[in-house]
């Protein structure tokens, strides 16, 4: 895809995507990191779209990127308080609290520094993309990458590992 053909898609059907992800996720940020994670994929070749269903595809894409962000939600919020306070949480059972502490050795062990310094401070802190890329001095798609890199390094882990 042509920059010129992503421009244009952008600017047709940036604010139906946006006002989807504001529906789903109530938080503009959140939104609007989900509405860019979807051009740059567009952007980087990791998804090909054909013109005659672009609005429905573009669509689809948002609503499944929203519904993946809302389910790492519960989980995040229970490991930020595992990893903040260094304590086993107060969870529904036993192989949840061993499944947050081998996560929490996984993260500090086995990511390269910026990936865990990224991983961090957007799910930890709760920064949004832009400010991690911002913060760190990088572009919003290598903030993008490295997350997408250590949540399938994380996901490889866990489906290896049960």
């Amino acid at each position: 895809m042509t920059k010129s053909e992503l421009e244009i898609l952008f600017k047709t059907h940036y604010a139906a995507m946006f006002r989807l992800a504001v529906s789903l996720l109530y938080d503009a940020d959140e939104a609007r990191d989900v509405v860019s994670d979807v051009f740059a994929s567009l952007l980087d070749g990791g998804m090909a779209i054909r013109s005659d269903n672009a609005r429905g595809f573009l669509l689809t894409c948002v609503r499944n990127s929203c519904i993946n962000v809302i389910r790492h939600k519960h989980m995040r919020e229970r490991f930020i308080r595992l990893y903040s306070t260094g304590d086993e949480p107060q969870v529904s059972g036993p192989d949840d609290s061993m499944m947050l502490a081998e996560l929490r050795n996984y993260i500090n062990n086995h990511l390269p520094p910026l990936s865990r310094r990224i991983f961090t401070m957007r799910y930890l802190q709760d920064m949004t993309c832009q400010q991690v890329a911002d913060a760190v001095g990088v572009s919003r798609v290598t903030v993008h990458h490295h997350l997408s890199q250590s949540m399938e390094k994380i996901n490889a882990y866990f489906s290896n590992n049960k």
